[in-house]
């Protein structure tokens, strides 16, 4: 991570984090040429379960549920903005789609 601060904090401070929370995902929103970060913890499949059966009635609920249970830190522009908070969660998402596995047998 170097010297990168992500929503003011540190490398170390980051690590700290991840001893709390475990691991740890950072988006960045980009919005009019500017750029919010937020820290979320990696979502349970108990998490992931309850958001999916939120989900099938109230998409938007299930967002803002999500982003309250997930986040660890954001910036404050984030937790200000219900469309920022929206496209965050958004790309914590995408990013088990974009997770690949492969298996063979042994």
């Amino acid at each position: 991570m170097g010297n990168t601060k992500i929503c003011g904090l540190d490398s170390t401070e980051i690590e700290t984090l991840k001893q709390k929370h475990g691991a740890l995902v950072a988006v960045t929103v980009s919005y009019q040429e500017k750029k919010y970060q937020v820290i979320f913890k990696e979502p349970t499949f108990t998490q992931m379960e309850a958001m999916k059966s939120v989900s099938e009635n109230n998409e938007i609920k299930a967002a803002q549920s999500a982003f309250i249970n997930y986040k660890v830190v954001a910036d404050k522009e984030i937790e200000l903005r219900d469309m920022l908070k929206i496209k965050a969660i958004e790309a914590l998402m995408l990013r088990v789609t974009k997770t690949t596995a492969d298996a063979k047998n042994l």
